[in-house]
């Protein structure tokens, strides 16, 4: 019996590479100019770089009664808001200056003002402003940029992937942009195209840790273990104060056998973020790996309290409770991961296979035929269903989930000697001999593929053959008895 582990978290871990390294919305810098002379005191100030100063000295030009460069003042001021943060009086300025008789704000102006409901959560109106951005001005890169990003909070990756496919068409050398789209290619399952994107990224700027870390979860995502933890230790090295670089390494490490330094570099990630409920998980699967049931079960603990949807953990500490025989624990586990994501056919293998242990056969039975229905190709769950469909003289039943583990894997000497049993009880004489002959060409130590041919050949009186595979049987394993 095997329980399966659910170590792979480079989706959740992609999506927080994609909005950390570009949020991509970055507000536009340029100040409004204005009309008159550029001596005026208010005028300069009003234009500065400094947000406080240029409060001042935009306030200044508002609170006069119909001054004509009310409308610039605004938009300069509602920029300085932005770049202090106060998103609520960014937004009020923006929206004023789009009700002015002036009335002629323009494409960057949406953009600024979507930056600031973005940076709200406002989502819906964020979207709305970028999308009016990019109505005036299709080439506007940070209008782009900035819808791409709500879009990925919305789960709406293809149409993320358009805009920055756009925004890499105007900017080609915008590494932000490369990261950002090779995060949401990673995130529609493009390996390929996302470790592309990662990989012109550090071509344009070698030091950004972000590009490396995020290539090093599309290698990892793509089985290429060798090459993510080579990155993800660039990634460290360039930054090592980042908590996901030590975590994804943490993963990939236990996921290679190495669950001592997992451990080491899990227990640095919750160093620097104690309460990253992804790191605590790792640091759980490590000491799984390492036969230290009980210290995973306090850490996965952990990490539900941190995160309740945390599906992986739900499963893994029911792996755990199902190594030190606690199979209400574990089935409560899997129950509680199915909840959150019926998707998973491991999760109803692990709980098919905690039913059977408990001698709960038609509950296990009900959970492999689920996992089997997920997982058409799943050779653990077929194979356990034959076995209960055998014990319940089943035998037909049996023989044909062995022909689909077969279908799958032909040198399966185990399902070639299960189907060979079944086809013995249905008295399909020649058809077991077949199976049973392949078995043990595959394994000539299987006494009990011997013992059952040797039943074969004695109903169709084939003596001599019959006693030979019978005395073959009981010489690998004497406590065989099929005289």
């Amino acid at each position: 019996m095997v329980c399966r582990e659910i170590t792979q978290t480079g989706t959740r871990l992609n999506k927080h590479v994609c909005m950390t390294r570009a949020d991509w919305s970055l507000a536009d810098e340029t100040s409004a100019p204005f009309a008159g002379a550029a001596g005026n005191i208010d005028r300069r100030q009003c234009s500065d770089p400094d947000p406080r100063s240029a409060i001042t000295g935009c306030s200044h030009i508002i609170d006069e009664k119909d001054n004509p460069e009310t409308f610039a003042a605004l938009q300069n001021r509602g920029l300085a808001y932005l770049r202090l943060g106060d998103d609520d009086r960014a937004i009020a300025d923006y929206t004023a200056a789009l009700q002015s008789p002036a009335r002629t704000i323009n494409a960057r102006g949406y953009a600024n003002r979507g930056f600031a409901y973005a940076r709200k959560g406002d989502v819906n109106r964020a979207l709305a402003d970028y999308d009016q951005a990019v109505m005036m001005d299709p080439n506007l890169s940070l209008a782009r940029q900035g819808r791409a990003a709500i879009h990925v909070r919305r789960g709406e990756d293809a149409l993320a992937l358009g805009d920055l496919d756009a925004v890499i068409r105007l900017a080609p050398k915008d590494a932000g942009a490369h990261v950002g789209r090779g995060a949401v290619r990673a995130r529609l399952g493009q390996l390929e195209s996302a470790i592309a994107d990662y990989s012109e990224a550090i071509s344009l700027d070698p030091s950004d840790a972000q590009s490396w870390l995020g290539r090093a979860f599309a290698e990892q995502s793509g089985g290429d273990r060798a090459k993510a933890k080579a990155d993800a230790r660039r990634a460290i090295q360039l930054d090592g104060t980042s908590a996901q670089a030590h975590q994804l390494l943490a993963v990939i490490l236990q996921q290679s056998g190495d669950s001592r330094e997992a451990k080491a570099e899990a227990d640095k990630a919750m160093q620097l973020d104690p309460d990253n409920a992804q790191a605590i998980k790792a640091r759980a699967d490590a000491a799984l790996a390492a036969g230290d049931r009980d210290g995973a079960i306090a850490d996965y603990g952990r990490a539900i309290e941190l995160d309740p949807t945390l599906v992986s953990a739900f499963n893994n500490r029911g792996v755990a409770y199902m190594g030190k025989t606690d199979w209400d624990h574990a089935i409560t586990d899997f129950g509680a991961a199915l909840a959150l994501d019926p998707s998973q056919a491991s999760t109803w293998l692990n709980r098919g296979l905690t039913h059977q242990s408990k001698g709960e056969p038609d509950a296990a039975l009900a959970d492999f035929a689920q996992a089997i229905r997920l997982d058409p190709a799943n050779t653990e769950a077929l194979r356990e269903r034959a076995f209960l469909e055998q014990a319940n003289r089943r035998f037909g039943d049996a023989a044909a989930d062995y022909g689909r583990v077969i279908a799958v894997n032909p040198k399966d000497a185990e399902a070639l000697r299960g189907r060979g049993f079944a086809e013995l009880s249905l008295h399909s004489y020649d058809a077991a001999i077949a199976d049973l002959t392949a078995a043990i060409a595959l394994n000539p130590k299987d006494a009990r593929a011997y013992g059952f041919r040797a039943i074969a050949h004695a109903a169709r009186n084939e003596d001599k053959l019959a006693l030979a595979d019978d005395d073959t049987s009981h010489r690998l394993d004497p406590t065989l008895q099929h005289r």
